[in-house]
């Protein structure tokens, strides 16, 4: 069943497809859609493993249960090996919420739904996912969940007498459509979703059944065909790499490009004296791409910043090193056609899955020794609670509806006036604070307030039609509590401003990065400043315009600082400590990204009587230089929300202006 013809080229492929993906990771900036190496797997991923399955069942040889044995003695000592390793590292440098996170994606990558965790979370472009080393392997997910479903749909079709070809064009089809029709609005979703992806290995399928079935054909290919094939696939995929961008949309049209240029390759079957290396890279491929990705974002991670060139050097040096290791003694398990083998590689991976599970419920073991150090900051980066039930049942009370925003917490005496704080996540991040300070001058607090989702009424946010929906129904549940509760008396307004035309600043700070960002219109045609202030306008009429509402306090955005606070804490074993790292910004930078913002808050707010605008940089920001850290705490919980710490700090500093008038 499994004795397919070994290719070179296919190997010298694999050789070149991950290297563009090794080079995207360590240098983007050098090569912008080096992450199509990952579509030049799945076709060749398609091709191999239909033309194993296809050659059994044409010699009445297939067996589900020898290809899902081979499959694990192929995958499983390299990807658990990997695991572990990660595992291991990470108990010895991670902080706990990163620990807590390495294990979820473990436990995760184990049953193979990696790509759906991360559909739940940031994007894969993101300068976050540096933080998650295991993030690459939702590719591994999407091909296991290939292994799981195609060999049985081949079976049928086969068995069925069904054109094989045509049937796999439908379902060719399908995915492709998918992926157009939803790409515009799900653009994250899209890239790691299988459904969205199944078309790339379907196309490598396709590839094997027409190969296979026209075999005397396909190797009659004239030499001169062969070369022009080859080097259309090969231009294919380079311009690609070099071309695509990880902020376009993708994978959409322009995905044919790599793997329609991956087909040609394999089809031309070139055969060549010498291929440069590639196919011993090919050879390490599956280990390269499984250690690379680890090893970079570790030295990310430990280094607190994007490393130096040099770092990267070293860290692509280390990745070849372990892949040529573990080809060598890691991977030899695979040949060995023993059913103890793969029993033994199952219990590996539930000893492994289970052992991160515990990792993860155990909130990244928070207790180990050698971060001890970190319990003060374990507190101060951790986020308060977003709901509590006493508000629960005061928004039920109030609007007979569930709420359906997502931040609502109070400290109520019924009988007290009431400061409400309605916004986005910034107004959870100020309610510790305010809540207390409040509490000193007889008001009692509730939050209202949404993820990302500023209180601007009509104004269309979100990526897609539901989050937009969504978010309107948000906004209006918190206005009309706002509008009927006449307890309300203070209104604070909390809003992250230009993220929601702009979009965040990609990477570090710097004069740069700052200025792409805000050359960037999210979408032109609902997200500008125009119609965010128009909704701000709509909303502070409602709020200036009810009459038991007395002040409304607008926040001006703090500044964002572009990297996460505890980047600038030593880690375990090394010898950095936080003051010898630079744990303040460029005032400058912050006022460039906020400038116009900042201007037209004050413009659109001046006719409104009850208004007063609140500007915290005052507070943050002393001579060029904005601040971090205070009196040896953080101010910050991550990029841009402030810690419990910082919330109380900023509430003393603004006390004076909403509470000793």
């Amino acid at each position: 069943m499994n004795n397919i013809k070994y290719r070179e080229d296919i190997d010298a492929l694999r050789g070149v497809s991950v290297l563009l993906v090794v080079i995207y990771h360590a240098f983007p900036g050098k090569l912008s859609g080096g992450f199509i190496g990952v579509d030049v797997f799945f076709v060749i991923s398609g091709y191999l493993i239909t033309s194993i399955i296809y050659s059994g069942l044409k010699k009445d040889e297939f067996s589900f249960l020898e290809f899902y044995k081979r499959r694990i003695r192929r995958i499983f000592p390299v990807l658990f090996t990997v695991l572990l390793a990660s595992l291991i590292i990470g108990w010895l440098i991670l902080f706990p919420d990163e620990y807590e996170q390495l294990g979820h994606h473990v436990s995760h990558a184990t049953i193979f739904i990696q790509n759906f965790t991360l559909i739940k979370e940031l994007g894969y472009f993101d300068v976050s996912s540096h933080y998650k080393p295991l993030l690459h392997l939702w590719t591994l997910s999407i091909e296991e969940q290939y292994y799981l479903v195609w060999p049985a749909i081949l079976v049928l079709i086969f068995k069925s007498r069904i054109n094989s070809s045509k049937f796999l064009i439908s379902i060719i089809l399908m995915s492709f459509i998918t992926n157009i029709y939803f790409v515009n609005n799900y653009k994250d979703q899209v890239f790691f979703h299988s459904i969205t992806r199944f078309w790339e290995l379907g196309l490598g399928s396709l590839l094997a059944i027409q190969m296979f079935d026209n075999h005397q054909n396909a190797q009659i290919i004239i030499k001169l065909n062969s070369k022009f094939l080859f080097m259309l696939g090969l231009i294919l995929i380079l311009f690609s790499a070099f071309w695509i961008k990880g902020s376009s949309l993708y994978p959409h049209w322009i995905g044919l490009c790599p793997t329609v240029g991956t087909m040609l390759i394999i089809k031309a079957n070139l055969q060549l004296r010498h291929w440069g290396g590639l196919v011993k890279i090919g050879l390490i491929s599956y280990p390269l791409y499984m250690w690379h990705w680890v090893i970079i974002s570790f030295f990310y991670i430990y280094l607190g910043k994007r490393p130096d060139t040099v770092f990267l050097l070293i860290a692509i040096a280390i990745a070849f090193l372990l892949s040529y290791l573990t080809k060598r003694y890691i991977e030899k398990v695979r040949y060995i056609k023993s059913d103890k083998i793969v029993v033994g590689l199952i219990l590996i991976a539930i000893t492994v899955g289970l052992g991160a599970v515990l990792i993860d419920h155990n909130d990244g073991m928070p207790n180990r020794r050698h971060l001890n150090y970190m319990e003060k900051f374990n507190i101060e980066f951790t986020r308060t609670p977003a709901t509590d039930k006493l508000c629960d049942s005061y928004v039920f009370s109030q609007i007979q509806e569930k709420r359906s925003f997502n931040y609502c917490r109070t400290n109520f005496d019924s009988k007290r006036k009431l400061v409400a704080i309605i916004g986005d996540s910034h107004a959870h991040g100020l309610f510790p604070g305010i809540a207390e300070e409040a509490n000193n001058y007889g008001y009692d607090t509730i939050l209202l307030a949404n993820k990302s989702c500023p209180p601007l009424m009509q104004f269309m946010w979100g990526r897609n039609p539901k989050e937009i929906n969504n978010c309107q129904i948000k906004i209006n549940q918190i206005l009309k509590i706002v509008k009927l509760d006449k307890r309300i008396e203070k209104v604070i307004f909390v809003a992250r401003g230009p993220v929601y035309i702009h979009g965040e600043v990609n990477g570090i700070f710097t004069t740069e990065s700052v200025n792409t960002s805000l050359n960037i219109i999210k979408t032109p045609s609902r997200q500008t400043y125009e119609k965010y202030f128009d909704g701000f306008e709509k909303t502070l009429y409602q709020l200036n315009n009810t009459e038991h509402i007395k002040e409304i306090y607008c926040f001006l955005e703090n500044p964002e600082i572009g990297f996460l606070p505890k980047e600038v804490l030593h880690r375990p074993f090394d010898s950095w400590d936080v003051s010898t790292k630079d744990s303040t910004i460029d005032r400058s930078l912050y006022r460039l990204r906020m400038n116009t913002y900042r201007n037209l808050v004050f413009e659109k707010s001046a006719g409104f009587s009850k208004v007063t605008i609140v500007d915290v940089e005052p507070y943050l920001c002393d001579g060029d230089r904005c601040f971090t850290y205070k009196n040896g705490n953080f101010l910050y919980a991550d990029q841009d929300h402030f810690s419990v710490f910082g919330s109380h700090y900023i509430a003393k500093k603004v006390k004076k202006i909403m509470f000793e008038k």
